[in-house]
């Protein structure tokens, strides 16, 4: 659940949003300006790289949000996140941490589920970690090389079983909920 004091932090500020999907969030859903990247850490990371590129003013806020997979968190709940992992392909990790408070976040190289990884690594992984993305280390990182605020919301989209059935139709209700929430800053 995202904290009064967090919105309260951003309201009325210069803020930029980075979405990996347009289904996810429009740019015509909140009051600020969006850019989608592309789904993966590497996208990500030079859209942010192009963004900056061609000139900041002032100190905008970075906010990524999007999907994430979750096996704590109920589908459709949104999340504050503090810390970021990157994992790779032999799972060899890396952390940034942008703040104590908060979930963390695996940032993978695949989609996280039992159909893609065995059971077993996925409850470990899910025990030591709170949500699964693809694209959110990369902006923490890209954040914390530049000097930039950087703020993190995750919709939970799918429980890692394997059982999402229409990743469209869950991202229609999570663009809801995040249309709701930044909606009114």
């Amino acid at each position: 659940m995202i904290e009064d004091r967090i919105l309260d932090g951003i309201r009325g500020k210069n803020v930029v949003i980075f979405v990996a999907d347009e289904d996810e969030l429009s740019p015509t859903d909140v009051p600020f300006p969006v850019i989608c990247t592309g789904i993966g850490k590497m996208r990500m990371y030079d859209a942010l790289a192009k963004w900056y590129g061609k000139g900041v003013e002032g100190n905008p806020v970075i906010l990524n949000i999007g999907s994430a997979g979750s096996a704590k968190y109920p589908i459709g709940e949104i999340l504050d996140c503090g810390s970021f992992i990157n994992g790779g392909s032999d799972f060899i990790y890396d952390k940034i941490e942008i703040s104590k408070e908060g979930c963390s976040v695996f940032s993978g190289d695949y989609f996280m589920s039992t159909q893609t990884f065995s059971p077993q690594l996925v409850k470990e992984l899910s025990i030591k970690y709170d949500l699964f993305d693809m694209e959110a280390y990369a902006a923490a990182l890209f954040c914390k090389s530049h000097s930039l605020p950087f703020l993190c919301f995750k919709a939970v989209s799918d429980n890692l079983d394997g059982s999402i059935k229409d990743w469209r139709s869950i991202l229609s209700q999570i663009r809801e909920g995040f249309t709701k929430l930044l909606g009114n800053l």
